[in-house]
């Protein structure tokens, strides 16, 4: 990483850092809640503007059929409850498109991208690197779900969380891994990769250390 990718990580982890407070308090969770969609769409946009900005087509296109799969995997899944298990999108994501909140898949191309960078730095065998990505995906989710139900992120219809819904996981970002790893494709950009561990470190935390119920 370069001295401006260094300091745009360092104020990453020290936005995550106040927003972790920020869910911990009563009174300032609220707003962190309205503040979820835009927050994820700007930390987002920051951490991939590196990889645009190196300018791989191959990339670049891989990155447009993760968004749009992963959107219509989500937009099936909640319409069927097929996918990932029954269940439905709460307030605190945002605007929706087909019961589906807009900033959601771009957050699940994000995941996977930097899972991926993080497998490849574990692993050199190809099948290993999606393998592991796709075992980091699952495990972030795994992180994510108590806090995002907690949180009006999203709601499971039945008791518990399905085991399907991690193995849904798995899968989609097992097949995006192999098409990423398979065809060649890489970027020498590492914020995704710390973008990636902010989020698990921010998710583990408000898991360990639980914020109030949400207000609404």
């Amino acid at each position: 990483m370069n001295k401006r990718e260094m300091t745009v990580a360092v104020l990453l982890g020290v936005f995550f850092l106040v927003g972790f407070i920020g869910h911990s308090l009563p009174v300032t969770l609220p707003w962190m809640l309205r503040m979820t969609p835009y927050t994820l769409l700007a930390c987002g946009l920051i951490a991939f503007v590196p990889v645009f900005l190196e300018r791989r087509p191959g990339v670049l296109i891989w990155a447009v059929v993760v968004f749009v799969v992963t959107f219509i995997l989500e937009a099936l899944g909640t319409a069927t409850g097929k996918i990932f298990g029954p269940y439905t999108y709460g307030q605190t994501l945002g605007p929706k498109l087909f019961a589906v909140p807009v900033v959601i898949a771009f957050n699940w191309l994000l995941v996977i991208l930097g899972a991926l960078g993080l497998a490849r730095l574990i692993f050199r065998i190809r099948l290993l690197v999606a393998l592991g990505t796709a075992l980091l995906a699952a495990g972030f989710d795994y992180l994510l779900e108590p806090t995002a139900i907690r949180l009006d992120y999203w709601h499971w219809q039945a008791a518990g969380i399905p085991l399907q819904n991690y193995l849904a996981w798995f899968l989609i970002a097992l097949a995006a891994a192999l098409v990423y790893a398979y065809s060649g494709l890489s970027v020498k950009t590492r914020l995704p990769v710390v973008y990636f561990l902010i989020q698990l470190v921010f998710f583990a935390a408000l898991r360990i250390f639980p914020p109030p119920i949400v207000p609404w």
